[in-house]
Formats: structure tokens, C-alpha cells, sequence
């Protein structure tokens, strides 16, 4: 993956890790290595984040878009938009109830909830193709090297429906920040704010804004359902943040029943 990704990358600030060296995949013994270069750890996004961190993301989010996936070297899938989407949610469906039996704070609603989004999905990806992307494009992913911003996390290069890649950051920002022992629900709700103020100029017309709730819509889901249900449950704000996801889905859900 980091050398299809170097081969075909014509971004002069965005680049994959160096690989100093490599020991092929041996099937006798049943391993590969590679030495990588240590690419530090001044990420450009730190939780809790700054306006011009986040401002400064979605520049590089924009370079990536536009210069590091010129020429796809994954294979897309046969699968449609609608039939991943569905795969997909019974798998994690399945390892929900399996990781967290009795977790404290899903409610029985959760499960129609999710079950309606994923019924909205499937019915408005219908004819939507998926898109080449970096399926990790996260803030824990872009790291400062010199004058570079090195993308870490590789291995996710894949075909996603569009604007995933979009909004990735912003979904694991939130459980990261109900991580955080010292922060307010307010604060957490300023923070996405802040998010959502750079996402929410990136669609350029009503069909691109629609594609990007479907992407909220599939994020808010897959949080609902296993994602929320992560944050550890004696933290301060894990029930708010269980309750806040809950809720963005329902407004979801609301929104696009009415587009």
C-alpha cells in the first residue's frame, strides 16, 4: 500500500512514511518486517483542537483530495454502495452485542434507530458509486516531518461512498474527547461545532450536502451501534456522548426524510 501510494502520489506537501527496508512476506516461515522511519509525534491535530489546527486539517484534507489518489490501486469492489453498507452493519451489529452485552447506556430504541438509518442508506445509495479513498484519514494520521505532512495508517486505502473520508476525524474526534477526564459536555459540543463549521464547506451544491448527511448518517449509525458504546463508562461524559450520538441520528434521519 505505502509504495502504490508513493508511485502515483504528485502532492509536494502530503507523502507516505519511508520503508528503509523490507523482508518480503516468506510462506515457509509465516511472516513479512519492514523497517519504517519514525515520523515523530507532532501531529497537526491535537484533542481538544484549535480553530487553525482544525482549519489547517482540512487544507491538507483538500491537497490529499486533490494530489494523492491520482491512479486507484485497489481493485473496487463488486459490491454496491447499498450492499456494503448492509454487510457491513450486520457484522458490526453482531460484534456489538458480543463486546458489550449489557452495556449501560443503549436503549432499547437504539436498535430501531439504526435499523431505520440503515434502511435510508441502502434505499438513497442506490446508483451512488463508491469512491477511492483513504479510509483512515484521521487526525491521529497527519504528522509533521520537516517541511511534509506524513499520512500514516496506510493499510485503509479502500473505496468508500463519498464524503466519508470527510468526516472520519470528526466522528473518532468525539469519542476521544469524552475520553478526556477534564472536559465539559459544552466544551465537546464547541469542539464538533468547530468540525463541522470546515465540513460543512466542502459540498458545493444540494446533491454533494445530501451525499454528506448520508455520510453523517452512516457515521452516526455505526456509532450508535458500537462506536459510542467504546468510551469507557466511568468517564465523566460517556453518557452524554452515548445520548449526543443517539440524538445527531435521529436528527439525521429527520432531515433526510424531509430532503
Amino acid at each position: 500500500m505505502i509504495e502504490s501510494f508513493r508511485k502515483q502520489n504528485e502532492s509536494s506537501i502530503i507523502r507516505p512514511p519511508k520503508i528503509y527496508y523490507q523482508i518480503p512476506w516468506d510462506e515457509k516461515f509465516g511472516y513479512e518486517a519492514y523497517i519504517m522511519e519514525d515520523v515523530g509525534n507532532n501531529l497537526v491535530v491535537k484533542v481538544p483542537s484549535t480553530k487553525e489546527e482544525i482549519e489547517e486539517f482540512f487544507t491538507f484534507y483538500r491537497e490529499y483530495r486533490a494530489n494523492c489518489r491520482k491512479k486507484p490501486w485497489v481493485k473496487k469492489p463488486k459490491e454496491t454502495t447499498a450492499e456494503t453498507i448492509k454487510n457491513r452493519f450486520e457484522r458490526w451489529t453482531k460484534a456489538s452485542f458480543e463486546i458489550y452485552p449489557d452495556h449501560p447506556f443503549r436503549q432499547k430504541e437504539d436498535q430501531k434507530l439504526i435499523k431505520e438509518a440503515i434502511d435510508v442508506l441502502t434505499s438513497e445509495y442506490r446508483g451512488v458509486k463508491l469512491e477511492f479513498v483513504h479510509g483512515h484519514f484521521s487526525h491521529r494520521d497527519l504528522y509533521r516531518v520537516n517541511d511534509k505532512i506524513v499520512i500514516l495508517s496506510n493499510l485503509y486505502w479502500t473505496w468508500k461512498p463519498p464524503f466519508y473520508d470527510t468526516i472520519f476525524a470528526r466522528h473518532w474526534v468525539r469519542y476521544e474527547l469524552a475520553d478526556k477526564e477534564n472536559l465539559t459536555p459544552k466544551q465537546i459540543e464547541n469542539q464538533l461545532r468547530t468540525w463541522d463549521d470546515q465540513i460543512t464547506k466542502i459540498p458545493i451544491n444540494n446533491e454533494e450536502r445530501k451525499l454528506l448527511d448520508l455520510a453523517l448518517l452512516e457515521r452516526a449509525a455505526a456509532g450508535l451501534n458500537l462506536d459510542a458504546l467504546s468510551v469507557k463508562t466511568n468517564k465523566p461524559c460517556a453518557k452524554f456522548i452515548v445520548e449526543q450520538t443517539r440524538n445527531e441520528l435521529q436528527y439525521l434521519l429527520d432531515k433526510l426524510s424531509k430532503s
